[in-house]
């Protein structure tokens, strides 16, 4: 599981999401994640952002969507992907396994959201 609960790692948070105004800083942010790792997807370093398996881009080549739908092994902290501030596609349909506060993407431009079968998140954004 990824979650920020140290002040170390809080601090290393805010850096992170300061620094995810670039594609390659998101790149980096999805990397680290690890969620690659879970599914066995081809993210890689020497493979472009828009080339990532459940991602979508756009033409600036920043983080539009994320598709992990039915990925009932990935366990993921929503808030690692609270950077991303250019999301407006999620599909995490039945990805069971993912925690944390909805909350954690309220402020994105989110024009499409499928939660359906997430049960461990906790919140509301409403």
């Amino acid at each position: 599981m990824f979650a920020f609960r140290s002040k170390k790692t809080t601090e290393r948070r805010t850096t992170m999401a300061a620094a995810t105004t670039s594609p390659e800083a998101q790149k980096e942010l999805l990397l680290a994640a690890r969620i690659q790792e879970q599914v066995g997807w081809n993210w890689r370093v020497d493979v472009p952002l828009g080339e990532f398996q459940g991602v979508s881009v756009d033409d600036a080549g920043l983080v539009i969507g994320l598709d992990f739908s039915e990925q009932n092994k990935l366990e993921f902290d929503l808030a690692v992907l609270a950077p991303l501030t250019s999301l407006q596609v999620v599909n995490f349909r039945n990805c069971n396994k993912a925690t944390g506060d909805i909350e954690a993407i309220k402020g994105m431009p989110i024009k499409e959201l499928n939660l359906y079968g997430c049960a461990k998140l906790t919140g509301n954004i409403e």
